[in-house]
């Protein structure tokens, strides 16, 4: 019952971020910038989503440091 809810609050609060900022996208023909955004608010939702019903998300701590060693000196 309780992470219904909070489903329910994530596509509310996705909805109207969404009712916010894609009209004016639109209507200036920004499709560049209109493809980032939409793909930013999948991605926070899709993780948000996944959080709510307890999936364990791994550590991105993990993939900056080996991406920071890969390209350091050490």
């Amino acid at each position: 019952m309780k992470a219904s809810l909070y489903v329910l609050a994530l596509i509310i609060v996705t909805v109207l971020l969404s009712l916010v900022d894609l009209p004016a996208l639109v209507k200036k023909k920004n499709f560049k910038e209109l493809f980032v955004v939409i793909s930013l608010f999948s991605i926070g939702f899709i993780l948000n989503f996944l959080l709510i019903i307890g999936v364990k998300l791994p550590n991105p701590n993990k993939l900056i440091i080996s991406v920071i060693q890969l390209f350091s000196n050490k």
